[in-house]
């Protein structure tokens, strides 16, 4: 599915029904069923596999640099994934990055002045690591970095609707982010697209520049994977890819 699509970029989201997107570690039978998966999806959006990378997620805050040679690294092939790292950025043209998710966040970032794309993954355990400022620090090394001109989309993820935290975790959102918790029932939720937005902020991004995806993965059973409601045996996570036309 196309979420944005103009003459610069793209950003196309899997659902469900396109089946699992993420590779598993050593299991090749799974493996071979999500190259055929992605095969389709590549193939239905007009992306090629050979331009697309794809991150093995961490839950750290590593952002790796693409560049030319990279291009094709993870798209087919578990194997080849750039491994260990939370976010992807280029400049590289016709080029695509992919993460996988299944409640974690997408962050999608468009730099128009330089022409440079990234993409964040963004479970509660690397927001809190500061991804986002991570990623965002990648942005600012170009000497014609403006943060007012930099466009942000936060993709389909966990809401706080169903994103329940354990009291021992809570103490760890409190002393910054106190206004993103709610309490229901005796139960602790957490807003991190909230927490997301208020990181991008502090750079000096626009808030008229960052788009929410309204869906919950949780309550959307029909449309998207959710670790959290399903629990099964292996991840089944969507792909998220951004495009820099």
């Amino acid at each position: 599915m196309f979420w944005v699509s103009n003459k610069n970029i793209a950003i196309i989201l899997s659902e469900k029904s396109d089946g699992n997107m993420r590779f598993e570690n050593n299991n090749q039978t799974l493996n071979a069923e999500i190259k055929v998966n992605r095969q389709k999806f590549f193939q239905k959006n007009n992306i090629n596999p050979l331009k697309l990378v794809n991150a093995n997620f961490a839950h750290n805050n590593l952002i790796s640099v693409v560049v030319e040679k990279n291009l094709g690294n993870g798209s087919l092939n578990p194997k080849t994934r750039i491994d260990g790292v939370d976010g992807l950025i280029t400049g590289v043209k016709n080029s695509y990055l992919m993460i996988t998710g299944a409640d974690c966040f997408p962050v999608f970032i468009y730099d128009e002045q330089n022409q440079i794309i990234g993409i964040a993954h963004c479970s509660w355990k690397s927001i809190m690591k500061n991804i986002v400022s991570e990623i965002i620090n990648k942005f600012k090394k170009n000497l014609n970095f403006q943060p007012l001109k930099l466009k942000i989309w936060i993709g389909p993820g966990i809401k706080n609707c169903h994103f329940e935290i354990k009291k021992d975790v809570i103490k760890l959102f409190k002393e910054k982010y106190e206004t993103t918790i709610t309490k229901r029932s005796d139960k602790y939720y957490i807003d991190l697209p909230a927490i997301i937005k208020s990181q991008l902020k502090e750079f000096g991004i626009n808030s008229k520049n960052i788009v929410e995806h309204s869906d919950c993965t949780f309550c959307q059973k029909e449309k998207w994977f959710s670790y959290r409601r399903d629990k099964p045996k292996y991840v089944e996570a969507m792909a998220f890819i951004i495009g820099l036309k």
